[in-house]
């Protein structure tokens, strides 16, 4: 039975860990994975023509690095901009119809956490999907 899996991906560490469990731990062999690319812009950057293009040249390297990924797997790749990482991603699932949602996980916690949110968190509330966070390493406590 084929299993559709949507994996965002940004191209950062958490997306590659995220793939590299995965592969270790989930892989099929009739699985399809979908991978999507969420940009967020920046707030601030609206009306301000020098911030956008950083902006914009910034997403742009995000996009390659993150359809480079999905080129290496020569699977599906989903593009979009919204200010809503995480609603974006329910959004995706629910148009994909994934089986599964598999995330990376930064490991924000406290404060930090509490004003800006996490969207693996958000994904993990507002989707009806089967939803697995691949969380940070453990931070070594050994020093």
């Amino acid at each position: 039975m084929t299993r559709k899996i949507l994996m965002p991906m940004d191209g950062g560490q958490h997306s590659h860990r995220a793939l590299n469990w995965y592969v270790r731990n989930f892989n099929a062999r009739d699985d399809e994975l979908v991978f999507a690319f969420v940009a967020e812009p920046p707030r601030s950057a609206i009306g301000d023509v020098t911030s956008a293009d950083k902006v914009s040249s910034s997403m742009a390297e995000n996009i390659a690095k993150a359809k480079a990924l999905a080129n290496d797997a020569s699977q599906k790749f989903l593009e979009r901009v919204d200010h809503n990482a995480g609603q974006a991603i329910v959004d995706l699932a629910n148009e994909e119809n994934a089986d599964v949602i598999l995330i990376g996980n930064r490991g924000i916690r406290g404060i930090k956490k509490a004003f800006l949110g996490s969207v693996s968190d958000y994904v993990l509330h507002h989707s009806h999907r089967t939803t697995i966070i691949v969380p940070p390493p453990p931070k070594d406590t050994h020093h």
